[in-house]
């Protein structure tokens, strides 16, 4: 007996003065074999940095459709997400490279199991691209694992953990859920993850599969990178979402680590802080304003 055919996808690839990666990155989807797939750029950039049709590489000029969005990462993902017709949406860093011919395949091959809603792929980090073996912790809660799972791990497992580096969502769960949470603004830290914790609490079912991987470049400049000089948005921006997933997700006895780890160390102790001290007061206010903010939007 044959298998039903594979879902189509939708790749939905925010990107923001990412030009150079991109390309890297198209260039990889146009080699991808046995699955149907089209590819939509939420392109928030700026010249010379914006993708035009012409850096489409031949092989996707059919399968891509470039829309234009102001800065702003969830945003332009639910922009994109809301206007693919793919059965199952794929978010994919722009710095990403892709593994495998069958990358997507085995993305897809995933939904032929109905339980599954959402895949988490594996991310291979820099400098040195290694896996770390299978990860078989045994989490608390959901937050724990949606935090602390090893995405370089090589074994496949029912995860509560998404990132969108490389990950893929049936579209119909993912509309259920409202799509990523619009309240995510900023450098948007944290919004897979909510995503992730709003799948579990609905009853979705996510799975970890090694064979998609893809090695994450973390480019240097241009997207979200606190430490990027040249990111625009300001300091409150810059910290309002790591604010918000503290208020709407981390149990008690994990904000503490959560305030040193994921407030603290990316915002005051940055390494080019410690060279300009004026820029603390700053930070400082900043941190305050948008942790108002937060907590106000997160009681709605």
């Amino acid at each position: 007996m044959s298998l039903p055919p594979l879902p189509s996808l939708s790749l939905i690839i925010a990107t923001l003065n990412r030009l150079e990666p991109l390309s890297q990155l198209l260039s990889d989807l146009a080699t991808q074999r046995g699955a149907e797939f089209d590819v939509w750029i939420a392109d928030q950039g700026t010249p010379p940095q914006a993708i035009t049709p012409a850096a489409i590489p031949p092989a996707l000029k059919s399968r891509v459709e470039i829309m234009r969005c102001e800065p702003g990462v969830v945003a332009a993902r639910n922009a994109a997400g809301r206007a693919a017709t793919g059965e199952v949406l794929v978010f994919l860093d722009d710095d990403a490279r892709l593994l495998s011919p069958d990358f997507l395949q085995r993305h897809a091959a995933n939904y032929l199991d109905l339980t599954v809603s959402a895949v988490c792929g594996q991310e291979l980090f820099p400098p040195d691209f290694t896996e770390c073996g299978p990860d078989r912790s045994q989490f608390a809660d959901a937050f724990e694992e949606a935090e602390f799972f090893s995405r370089n791990s090589t074994e496949r497992r029912d995860v509560a953990h998404l990132c969108t580096c490389n990950c893929s969502v049936r579209r119909d769960a993912w509309l259920a859920v409202g799509g990523f949470d619009s309240r995510y603004t900023g450098n948007s830290y944290g919004d897979d993850t909510d995503l992730a914790l709003r799948l579990k609490a609905a009853g979705q079912r996510i799975v970890f599969d090694p064979t998609a991987a893809v090695k994450h470049l973390r480019w240097a400049s241009g997207g979200l990178r606190l430490s990027d000089r040249g990111n625009s948005f300001s300091e409150r921006d810059r910290y309002l979402s790591a604010w918000l997933l503290y208020y709407l997700h981390v149990p008690p006895k994990w904000r503490r680590w959560y305030l040193w780890h994921r407030v603290i160390r990316k915002s005051l102790l940055l390494r080019r802080n410690a060279t300009q001290p004026g820029r603390w007061p700053g930070i400082v206010r900043a941190l305050w304003a948008s942790r108002r903010e937060a907590r106000a939007l997160a009681r709605r």
